[in-house]
């Protein structure tokens, strides 16, 4: 016998005004009785609340060269210097330098060598070729000399210090010559020749800018790859970078233009930017180029996170974003909202209640197929392992209600738990949260996407901040954590929706989606178990037409969407496979 279970869940969407109030929904449940296969049915509204202000925006400066939020002390530098882009020098005036396997011959003013040592005194352009087995380059300059190092081909190994020890300048440029490859490698253990803990193969205590149109590659086997302990600025260039920490670290930040990056760490972060001696300092500001980490425990860790264009693939033993200040880390807080034991309180709620929010298991490729209606009209409560998002409307969505119009999730006076629901064990379907987490918010960290490609395969948390996240464009794919200990969205502040195409999937023990200030759609759905890898998703209009699509690559039971294709009154096919 085919048993047909359909649930259908409306809920109310208020005109596009700004107005307070609550919203609400419904759930029926029906059966056909036929042959053979189980096939489940839902159709999910969608609710939230609008604001007149894009947050994350709202308090950039008129030039256009600093970005901050004003509960944030960092201030973000967005403009990139003539000096940083350009990448021409006078060959002819320049001191030109030729490393000879054992000794180095330098013609012109402001470097001498010894031995196998070359060291950089006076501002200048710099043109290096050739090799240097177990050498290095060291700038020690004047603190107002800017100095402009020009690789044309070189190969360095320094097996007990950095290749590259950038003492002092006002800025180091280091060019990469156009259709040259240049390599650096160091040792597993490095000798200090002062106090300033050098460990990276090119290190930097002054500003540092990369740029260029040739190739870099760097082996890290003591520790970073490229260290500035100011900023870290990047134009262009190719760059392979393998390091056993972290592969690019700017303690004040890191900034990329352009380039193209493949990064693999064996312990350390792709891309870090933490300043625990200035708070106004420590982020990570991309808006271009194609960096692809392959390996690494965070991909991209900062107390600030601005991305605002670019193709980023991050594969992550931990978080793919992480937005924590230079004293807390990921791995020792999680910010989700522990769900897993939220249920769904038949006995005191005025709704029938069919439990079908998805048939899959671990591990079989059983079909699901769910129906979302973004409504128009106020129909009864829910209950259902849905949580939705919608612009327009003036307060969280209503997921169901108990006895005197409490909403559901709603603590009576007195007992109101941690991440603001209400969890009971006389239920059977399971929430996730829209809010912030449970944990305290700070409020110097953000993370904020407004364009690009980002894709994350993450065994920790997806997206994490320790503060707020908001996104307002681009494309983001998350195949987030299949442990309920982490979410593949984790936020302790806000998360705003404005702009964009995002779809997430995880585990759904710490589930989060965009909570009320979005101004675009997003749904949350949480399925009963987890469904096997590869297994498609699917959302399509009434029509047919697609309106997104995925495949993530390990199992998952927790979806969040938001499409600037989502439409208010229509309706909307959720499938997973067929």
């Amino acid at each position: 016998m085919k048993i047909r279970m359909i649930k259908i869940l409306s809920i109310t969407l208020i005109a596009v005004t700004i107005m307070t109030g609550c919203t609400t929904a419904t759930q029926r449940a029906q059966t056909s009785a036929a042959s053979s296969d189980v096939t489940a049915t839902d159709n999910i509204g969608t609710s939230g609340t609008q604001d007149t202000t894009d947050t994350a925006d709202s308090t950039q400066s008129t030039s256009g060269t600093t970005t901050t939020l004003s509960s944030s002390e960092v201030v973000v530098d967005t403009e990139f210097t003539a000096r940083d882009i350009e990448v021409g020098y006078e060959a002819a005036s320049a001191t030109s330098i030729v490393l000879d396997g054992s000794s180095i011959q330098v013609s012109g003013e402001g470097a001498t060598a010894e031995g196998k040592v070359l060291t950089i005194t006076k501002e200048g352009s710099y043109i290096v070729a050739g090799s240097l087995d177990d050498g290095q380059i060291i700038i020690d300059a004047g603190d107002k000399d800017k100095i402009q190092l020009i690789l044309n081909g070189v190969s360095i190994n320094c097996q007990s210090n950095a290749p590259i020890y950038i003492k002092n300048a006002d800025k180091v440029f280091i060019t990469l010559a156009e259709g040259t490859k240049n390599s650096l490698t160091d040792g597993s253990e490095y000798v200090q020749t002062d106090d300033n803990n050098v460990d990276g193969v090119i290190y930097s205590k002054a500003d540092l800018t990369l740029n260029g149109s040739g190739t870099l590659s760097i082996q890290g086997s003591y520790k970073q790859g490229i260290v500035s302990k100011d900023d870290l600025i990047i134009t262009g260039g190719t760059y392979e970078i393998s390091a056993v920490k972290d592969a690019l670290n700017g303690k004040d930040c890191v900034k990329i233009k352009d380039g193209s990056f493949t990064l693999n760490t064996t312990t350390g972060n792709g891309i870090q930017s933490k300043n625990s001696e200035d708070s106004t300092k420590g982020y990570v500001y991309i808006s271009g180029g194609t960096i692809n980490i392959t390996n690494c425990k965070e991909g991209i860790e900062g107390t600030v996170i601005i991305i605002e264009d670019g193709t980023i693939v991050i594969n992550a033993t931990d978080d793919g974003l992480n937005a924590a200040s230079a004293s807390s880390s990921s791995t020792t807080t999680d910010t989700s909202q522990v769900i897993s034991s939220m249920s769904t309180n038949t006995s005191s709620t005025n709704t029938s209640s069919t439990n079908t929010s998805g048939t899959n298991t671990s591990g079989t490729n059983t079909s699901s197929t769910d129906d979302i209606i973004i409504a128009t009209a106020t129909d009864d409560p829910i209950a259902s392992s849905a949580t939705v998002t919608s612009p327009d409307t003036g307060d969280d969505t209503t997921i169901t209600r108990g006895p005197g119009g409490m909403k559901r999730g709603q603590a009576p006076a007195g007992e109101a738990p941690q991440g603001g629901f209400l969890p009971d064990d006389k239920g059977q379907g399971n929430f996730g949260g829209a809010g912030g987490g449970q944990f305290e918010v700070d409020e110097n960290c953000y993370i904020r996407i407004s364009g690009g490609t980002i894709i994350v395969n993450a065994q920790g948390d997806g997206i994490d901040s320790n503060g707020s996240l908001y996104v307002s464009g681009g494309t983001i794919n998350v195949n987030g954590p299949t442990e309920n200990n982490n979410g593949s969205l984790d936020y302790n502040g806000v998360a705003e929706i404005t702009g964009g195409t995002v779809i997430v999937v995880g585990s759904a023990g710490m589930s989060q989606s965009f909570g009320e200030t979005s101004t675009q759609c997003a749904i949350l759905y949480n399925m009963d178990s987890a469904v096997a890898a590869g297994s498609t998703l699917t959302l399509a209009d009434e029509d047919g037409n697609e309106v997104v699509s995925f495949t993530p690559n390990k199992q998952y039971q927790s979806i969040v969407i938001s499409s600037p294709k989502l439409v208010q009154g229509e309706n909307y096919t959720l499938t997973i496979n067929n």
